[in-house]
C-alpha cells in the first residue's frame, strides 16, 4: 500500500487558522509543524511506502524526512488528490491511502485495520465528527470519489458516500474519530497527544 499525506508547509497565517485568535499565527504555525511531524514519522514507521503531497516542496520543513516529496498541484482538494491518486497508480501502487496531518492522536489500529480491510473492500474511509474523514483508501483509481465534493463543509462525507453508492463499490466505514481544528479538540487528545504549544489558559485542565 502506498501512503500519500498531505500536508502543507508550517507557515504562519496560512495554517490552523481556526485556532486563532486563542493561537497566536506563530503559535498556530508551530502546532501544525507538530502535528505534521508525528503524523509523518508514525505513518512512515507503518508503512514503507510512504509519500508527502505538500504546497510547498521548497520549504525546509520537509528536508527532514527521506520520504518521496511531490507537490500537490492546484485545484481544489478534489482536483488535487485526483491527480496525486492517477499518479500513484500508473507509478504501480497496488493500493492508495490519503491521510492528513490534523489526527496526531490517531491510533496505529486504525491505519492498519484500513490496510486491513481494504482486501476485502474497495473503499474504506475513516468518518470524522465534523462530517468529513480522516483517511480514505482504495484499491483501485475511483476519479468520481473526489468530484462534485463540497471541501470544508459538512457534506463532505455523505457526498463521497454517494459516490461510493453510484460506483456501486463496496464500501467498509471505520470507527468515527475526530480532527484537531479547535482548541477544544486539542484538550481531549491530549490524554494520547501532548500539543508542544502551551493551551490558552481558558482551555486548560484544572
Amino acid at each position: 500500500m502506498r501512503v500519500i499525506i498531505m500536508c502543507k508547509a508550517p507557515v504562519a497565517g496560512r495554517v490552523k487558522t481556526r485556532f486563532t485568535p486563542a493561537f497566536t499565527p506563530e503559535d498556530a504555525a508551530r502546532l501544525h509543524q507538530a502535528m505534521a511531524e508525528a503524523v509523518i514519522r508514525n505513518t512512515s514507521v507503518l508503512f514503507s511506502d510512504t509519500w508527502i503531497a505538500s504546497d510547498n516542496i521548497s520549504h525546509p520543513f520537509f528536508g527532514q524526512f527521506k520520504l518521496k516529496l511531490i507537490d500537490q498541484g492546484e485545484g481544489d482538494l478534489g482536483d488535487r488528490m485526483s491527480r496525486l491518486m492517477q499518479m500513484a497508480f500508473r507509478d504501480g501502487a497496488d493500493s492508495l491511502l490519503f491521510l492528513g496531518t490534523d489526527s496526531p492522536h490517531m491510533p496505529d489500529s486504525r491505519l492498519q485495520s484500513a490496510a486491513e480491510f481494504l482486501g476485502r473492500n474497495d473503499v474504506v474511509i475513516g468518518p470524522v465528527e465534523d462530517g468529513g474523514y480522516d483517511l480514505i483508501a482504495m484499491n483501485r483509481p475511483h476519479q468520481e470519489l473526489f468530484s462534485r465534493i463540497r471541501w470544508s463543509s459538512e457534506h463532505v462525507l455523505q457526498e463521497t458516500l454517494q459516490h461510493v453508492e453510484q460506483l456501486h463499490l463496496k464500501l467498509k466505514l471505520l470507527d468515527i474519530s475526530y480532527d484537531l481544528d479547535t482548541p477544544e479538540s486539542l484538550q481531549r487528545a491530549a490524554p494520547v497527544w501532548d500539543a508542544p504549544t502551551p493551551l490558552p489558559e481558558k482551555y486548560q485542565k484544572n
